[in-house]
């Protein structure tokens, strides 16, 4: 089994992890203004030294898709893109939503997630882990805040039968959205650390190894975009 290197960069975090099957060997991730593609590559290739690897040695490479930052989303890729064609390697896209909610895999419960809260509208989206599969009762969307009660109310309450189903609220935008939709959270549970808000690379890494994780090859690699769910977050740079 080849190790797996997964990169993230479609939140506050730049960083690159290192996974073999579901065991993580190594992850390293820093706060830092995005479009940093140098220390990204810098990054993923002291990782993959300490352990005595180098690109060539990998199976997959895996990047985050967002939605998140357009211009971390965009230079992930397009890194991730030219490591994998130079490697011959195959690549995993790999949503960033799935990866913030990986952490919770295996619980019984419903995650609501949060995050890129944003001239009052927010990206929301409603799931479940079955097995290692994630399930999207709501696929992810921008909403905006005036609606999002409208959007997740119903497929809370749907999800309510034929039993009662714990949820959790997680991401960034968290706290933001409560204080101004307190409604929304009625029972649900909400986490607040930062470690569980952050978009962390490991879990990228170990979602991108998984035996049923879709792979890109050859012309594909450079065919693979992006996740943008707000039009605004695919404008090239310095347009209006």
């Amino acid at each position: 089994m080849k190790p797996v290197l997964g990169l993230e960069t479609s939140g506050k975090l730049t960083g690159a992890a290192l996974a073999v099957g579901d065991r993580l060997l190594g992850e390293c991730a820093v706060d830092i203004a995005a479009g940093r593609e140098e220390l990204l590559l810098a990054l993923a290739s002291d990782l993959l030294n300490r352990h005595g690897m180098t690109v060539a040695d990998l199976g997959r490479i895996g990047v985050s898709l967002g939605p998140g930052s357009f211009t971390g989303i965009r230079v992930g890729v397009a890194a991730a893109q030219a490591l994998a064609l130079g490697a011959e390697t195959a690549l995993v896209g790999v949503p960033s939503h799935h990866a913030l909610a990986y952490p919770f895999a295996g619980l019984d419960l419903a995650i609501v997630l949060l995050t890129g809260f944003r001239k009052g509208q927010v990206f929301v989206e409603v799931g479940r882990w079955e097995g290692a599969n994630w399930l999207a009762d709501l696929p992810g969307q921008s909403v905006g805040v005036e609606s999002l009660e409208d959007a997740v109310v119903p497929v809370l309450e749907r999800l309510q039968r034929p039993r009662p189903i714990r949820f959790l609220f997680l991401g960034e935008a968290v706290e933001s959205i409560r204080e101004r939709v307190p409604d929304l959270f009625g029972e649900g549970d909400r986490i607040a650390s930062g470690l569980a808000m952050a978009r962390r690379p490991g879990p990228v890494a170990l979602l991108a190894a998984r035996p049923e994780a879709v792979e890109a090859t050859g012309r594909s690699i450079e065919l693979m975009e992006p996740l943008y769910l707000r039009a605004a977050d695919a404008r090239k740079p310095g347009t209006r």
